[in-house]
């Protein structure tokens, strides 16, 4: 076990919060997503696997794992994902927080009315609805807006959130907008900082954002964001995610190395690992002098230290270098839809 000298904080926090990643398919291509998925994107949990990593992650924090279900798009693989919920209630695990979406699937009330409930029955605590003007761009507003109002109906409105309200207010379709005009929208909204400079939203939205040189970005480490984050995002085949820096893994829990071995091996070795190592101590500016080993120009400007390490590490990605350390690799494909 992780050693400390008496009054020193644990270096890595045990992991309190989890999100299931149900599938990385999903029918929107959003500019925003920092998770790279799309349609054509297809690694998918099964119900068996979702159980096993519920059950560890729950054993494996000293207080219990708090667990979401997200994607991707978990409705895209509505079988497993209300199958999922009903034996981790019939298991008596720990009621999943909430289960987000897009509400690409909401066309009806009845379909809506039918799956809130038997979520709701299922235990489910809360559902999140995505909507902002990258969606938009593929799911109907009025998707949303009927998702929402049916589920406070079923749930209550204490239990039912969207991401972001403002939008789902006084939203629209951007999908009716030509090229140019959707794009300076999605400009304008990620200029407020809701965005995550990480998977495609770095490559589509951040060259247009840069306005921060490397020297600005140096002695930026990302210790919290890797260590010290209590959330983690587990995906299909147990691949770790440390909060949202998708890209990034810090283990991987599959048949033969559970979630307690996996945060136990980030304990012991993770200041030696050459990439969580340099951007735990420096930030992205740690991972400069290896990638520029390796070709990789810095660019004059960058939307923040995100968008830098983003692009340092989708270099070394594409030269089959980091390991076990960067992946999936679909993370680093960054189509965008336009």
């Amino acid at each position: 076990m992780q050693r400390l000298n008496r009054g020193e904080p644990m270096a890595v926090k045990t992991w309190s919060s989890a999100g299931l990643i149900v599938t990385t398919w999903c029918n929107a291509q959003c500019a925003s997503c920092y998770l790279s998925c799309r349609p054509d994107r297809r690694e998918d949990m099964t119900v068996n696997e979702g159980l096993r990593l519920w059950r560890q992650l729950d054993e494996a924090s000293p207080h219990g794992c708090r667990i979401h279900l997200t994607g991707g798009e978990p409705f895209g693989r509505w079988d497993v994902l209300i199958d999922l919920c009903r034996r981790a209630a019939d298991e008596r695990l720990r009621p999943p927080q909430n289960v987000e979406t897009n509400a690409f699937w909401a066309t009806g009330e009845a379909v809506v009315r039918e799956r809130l409930i038997a979520l709701d029955r299922a235990g489910v605590e809360s559902f999140v609805v995505s909507a902002d003007p990258y969606h938009q761009q593929f799911v109907p507003i009025a998707n949303a807006r009927l998702a929402v109002r049916v589920a406070e109906d079923v749930m209550g409105s204490d239990r039912v959130r969207a991401r972001w309200a403002d939008w789902l207010a006084d939203g629209r379709d951007t999908g009716e907008l030509d090229d140019a005009g959707r794009f300076e929208l999605f400009l304008r909204y990620a200029q407020d900082g809701r965005d995550r400079m990480n998977g495609r939203a770095a490559a589509a939205l951040g060259p247009h954002l840069a306005d921060k040189t490397v020297a600005q970005l140096a002695d930026r480490p990302c210790r919290e964001a890797l260590l010290r984050n209590k959330q983690i995002h587990v995906g299909p085949g147990g691949w770790i995610v440390p909060g949202t820096c998708a890209g990034i893994l810090v283990g991987r829990a599959d048949e033969r190395t559970s979630i307690a071995e996996c945060w136990q091996r980030l304990a012991d070795d993770h200041a030696a690992r050459p990439i969580l190592g340099p951007l735990a101590e420096a930030g992205p500016v740690g991972l400069l002098p290896l990638a520029e080993t390796e070709g990789f120009t810095p660019a004059d400007h960058y939307a923040g230290k995100c968008h830098l390490c983003f692009a340092i590490r989708t270099h070394l990605s594409a030269r089959g270098l980091g390991g076990d350390e960067l992946g999936p690799a679909a993370c680093y494909d960054t189509v965008a839809a336009t």
